[in-house]
């Protein structure tokens, strides 16, 4: 069992004593999420596998906040809260700032001009270097506004 789904299961526990439905509701999903995979592999999943599995659970949260009505507050601060506990298991992620360093230094490295035709290098570049730590869509966005 991983070092993450162990701190998972503890976590899931005390929402449970704590009553904490929202925690315990993201928490058991991650658990089964993470397990399945584990199971499916057939082994124990290394650190950097169990976050992706993190990454992925945020990013359909994002998605469901984004197809939320305004209208309703509840849902979106019902959803913000669970961003903000599937946040807590991912490692600090990387400001625009670092991340506009990296793209840089990533296109020093390799030579590369800052023109549309390098991003998928430099994506790739950055995805591998840089995992668990940002995500591809602000990655993209970045890149976007610094290429010509």
């Amino acid at each position: 069992m991983g070092e993450l789904l162990t701190q998972l299961r503890k976590d899931n526990m005390q929402a449970m004593r704590d009553h904490d439905q929202i925690r315990k509701g993201v928490l058991s999903l991650l658990i089964s999420a993470i397990a399945l995979g584990e199971k499916e592999k057939g082994e124990t999943l290394t650190k950097e596998e169990e976050i992706t599995y993190v990454q992925r659970e945020l990013k359909q949260t994002k998605d469901a906040l984004a197809q939320t009505p305004a209208t309703r507050q509840d849902l979106i601060d019902e959803t913000n809260q669970k961003i903000a506990i599937l946040q807590s298991y991912l490692p600090k992620q990387m400001s625009e700032e670092e991340i506009r360093a990296a793209i840089e230094k990533i296109m020093a490295e390799q030579n590369l001009q800052p023109v549309k035709k390098a991003q998928g290098v430099i994506m790739k570049a950055m995805m591998a270097q840089y995992k668990g730590q940002t995500d591809g869509k602000t990655v993209n966005k970045i890149l976007s506004t610094m290429l010509k």
